[in-house]
């Protein structure tokens, strides 16, 4: 059954980053109050009480998937915390279309500065909304080099804001069945995240609409082209109100040598932000992923994640990988040292 609010706005994101989401959130709450907001925790735990009492949906991230084959446990042991929240999104989204007409997908890592308004239009007549990195490509010498040939290897689109109706649900399955196993960053196989696999959508989705709104998704990767400054104390960019603006890549301030002098602003709002996601932090219990060990205590190293994401016989019907035994660990570390070292069983894992 549809809701009556036909338009909502989702992110991902796992415990130990709660504190970011709220900062997101709050955005939200001021500029999109006609948008339900639900928030999936990866690592939530009923108890926890901050998830009662910030007056926005929360619901355990393991609720999507309630008719998935594969086990909650399994996804979650192929990979690192930010991997797995990744390749949650077009499960989310999909979960979410069920109820709603429209959904947007954000990263957690942003700030509404206004109504997601042209968001909601260009999905009028779609059935995907998404952000490109640029329009006008990085001019070498504008930034550290290897950040410029990141985001061209990257992608065409950036996948911090993802829109979608229900006619887009076909893209949304194919792409989850590529992030359910290769939501990872290999830049020779042509795989970053889930974000890479977005470049498909030019060609499989017949209605795609492409943000042509500059003040969208406004980052480290397009603020070559993004003249922002301020008025009355509101930022605007090239001439319109800014309204959603990405904090990722600016934590790496080689990234941008001598650039903080020539826009200052941009490096005003990032500062600012992480002033807001410090008081934010204090105000909520401190909460530590629970999915970095075995159930006896050692560390999950990459090879572990690797061997369950590539589909290894071993490993394929243990729907709990965490509380594997020490003793069966090292079998299994026994039989991957006389295994080639890419050995990969099934074939719809890309690397």
């Amino acid at each position: 059954m549809l809701s009556k609010n036909k338009k909502a706005i989702t992110a991902i994101v796992t415990n130990d980053y709660f504190y970011q989401a709220v900062v997101l959130c709050r955005s939200i709450q001021r500029f999109e109050k006609k948008s339900d907001f639900i928030l999936f925790v990866i690592g939530y735990d009923q108890k926890d009480t901050d998830y009662q009492q910030v007056g926005f949906t929360v619901l355990d991230a393991e609720k999507l998937f309630e008719e998935e084959e594969l086990s909650w446990k399994q996804f979650l042991f192929q990979y690192p915390p930010k991997e797995a929240a990744c390749a949650l999104k077009p499960l989310a989204l999909l979960h979410l279309l069920e109820k709603y007409e429209k959904v947007i997908c954000l990263d957690t890592d942003m700030k509404l500065f206004g109504p997601l308004e042209a968001g909601w239009e260009g999905l009028e007549k779609a059935d995907l909304s998404l952000t490109v990195h640029y329009h006008s490509p990085i001019p070498v010498g504008w930034c550290d080099e290897q950040f410029r040939l990141l985001v061209r290897l990257s992608g065409i689109f950036n996948s911090g804001y993802v829109g979608a109706t229900t006619s887009g649900s076909d893209f949304l399955k194919w792409w989850w069945g590529q992030t359910k196993h290769n939501c990872i960053t290999s830049i020779p196989h042509g795989i970053f995240s889930e974000q890479r696999w977005l470049d498909a959508a030019v060609g499989f989705v017949k209605r795609l609409h492409i943000m042509q709104d500059y003040s969208y998704n406004v980052g480290a990767w397009n603020f070559h082209e993004r003249k922002l400054y301020k008025k009355e104390g509101c930022y605007f960019v090239n001439e319109e109100p800014l309204t959603l603006f990405h904090f990722a890549g600016f934590k790496r301030e080689n990234n941008f040598p001598s650039k903080e002098k020539e826009e200052p602003l941009f490096f005003e709002l990032f500062r600012n932000h992480e002033k807001e996601l410090a008081r934010g932090k204090k105000k909520v219990l401190e909460k530590k992923y629970p999915f970095h060990h075995f159930q006896d205590g050692e560390r999950i190293d990459d090879s572990w994640r690797n061997w369950m994401r590539r589909g290894i016989p071993e490993l394929e019907k243990i729907k709990d990988p965490f509380t594997l035994s020490r003793s069966v660990r090292e079998e299994i570390e026994e039989l991957m040292v006389k295994r080639s070292h890419q050995f990969r069983p099934k074939l719809d894992r890309e690397v």
